[in-house]
């Protein structure tokens, strides 16, 4: 039984892939390591993007990579922008002097995710802004592997159409603040990269198998924007059901509860293989994906509770943390107020196991 756990995320990672994907799944049978597409340039998988075990992006027809604006003026049905239609962009409801936030999905994410339709929501509430919803369902509903190189891709459409809006629209790049969960952390890394001095990167548990430990211009990391924060909430390893990394990403990095397991959040091996086994498929995808997913609700909330303030100490680690050994000088916010704070690092703070998640005192 002590192996069952190395089995477990492989399969569950199989059968959700049968599910989704269906008979139009296909294999990639080319020998070469490199590929071109008009428009967003050529992409290798040669070192260090061999990450993804050799495999090669997919082109943005089929990635069927979308962008939508949302504004208080259409906060319901959104705008399609298309990076190559610059008189759709000038007829659409974008305007330069509001700030810009950009949501970007993860693997098997959709329009209806958490990063996009709750955060949109959320900050329609706060305040004026142009937020732009960034899709690739069909991109991410690959192979893990195939859809982890199909974030360079999803990028390139991207850095084309932030090109447009600054080009034609008067965008600043200093208003701009991309926001990913999961895979789409490193997707807004790689835009950064392709368009430097986007003011600010949030990563929503950016995932880590096939991109921790790896150089950083394979994944997100601090030179992608003049100010980068990530917040770990499923950093438990990949064979034991963990998709987020424990590997600082950001100038700030947060690791509520540890930036493993999440108060409140079943056991996921435990739990979905019992799912598993009585073929509830859907339960057990929503098992695996609940710490992960909390990343994206801690910062919703942050947006909308403007009462109560994730306050974050910095320490050395998790042990020291909850062992009142830490800098109590230093702390910041995990949230949308984190970059009004000067304190760089790493930061520990607890949470609620059910909404609210804030609390009010440190530990």
């Amino acid at each position: 039984m002590k192996e069952m756990p190395r089995m477990f995320l492989p399969l569950t990672i199989l059968i959700a892939s049968l599910l989704l994907i269906g008979s139009s799944a296909e294999v990639d049978i080319k020998q070469q390591n490199k590929v071109c597409y008009d428009d967003i340039g050529c992409f290798s998988s040669v070192a260090p993007f061999d990450n993804a075990l050799n495999e090669l992006p997919d082109s943005p027809e089929q990635v069927q990579v979308q962008t939508y604006l949302w504004t208080k003026q259409n906060p319901v049905t959104p705008q399609e922008l298309l990076y190559k239609d610059i008189r759709g962009i000038r007829l659409s409801q974008f305007n330069a002097t509001r700030p810009t936030k950009v949501l970007i999905h993860g693997y098997l994410g959709n329009k209806r995710t958490p990063v996009i339709k709750d955060l949109t929501t959320a900050f329609l509430k706060m305040d004026d802004y142009n937020l732009i919803g960034v899709m690739w369902f069909k991109g991410s509903r690959q192979f893990y592997p195939k859809a982890v190189a199909n974030t360079r891709v999803v990028a390139a459409v991207v850095v084309n159409l932030l090109t447009g809006l600054r080009d034609n629209m008067g965008m600043k790049l200093s208003d701009v603040h991309l926001i990913g969960h999961s895979l789409g952390a490193h997707i807004a890394g790689y835009i950064g990269t392709g368009l430097p001095g986007i003011a600010r990167i949030t990563g929503l548990d950016p995932a880590g198998p096939l991109l921790a430990n790896t150089d950083p211009i394979v994944r997100l990391d601090p030179s992608d924007a003049l100010f980068v924060d990530a917040i770990h909430t499923d950093a438990v390893p990949f064979e034991d059901a963990g998709f987020g990394t424990m590997e600082p990403m950001g100038h700030v990095d947060f690791y509520p509860n540890g930036g493993q397991v999440q108060p409140g959040c079943p056991s996921s091996v435990s739990t979905t293989l019992k799912e598993l086994i009585h073929f509830e498929f859907t339960e057990a995808v929503d098992s695996v994906v609940c710490a992960h997913d909390r990343a994206v609700l801690y910062f919703g909330e942050s947006i909308v509770n403007t009462k109560c303030q994730f306050k974050a100490l910095k320490c050395e680690s998790w042990n020291h943390y909850i062992n009142n050994r830490c800098d109590t000088e230093v702390h910041s916010v995990l949230g949308i107020n984190a970059i009004k704070y000067p304190g760089r690092g790493q930061f520990y703070l607890k949470t609620n196991a059910i909404t609210p998640f804030c609390r009010s005192r440190l530990n």
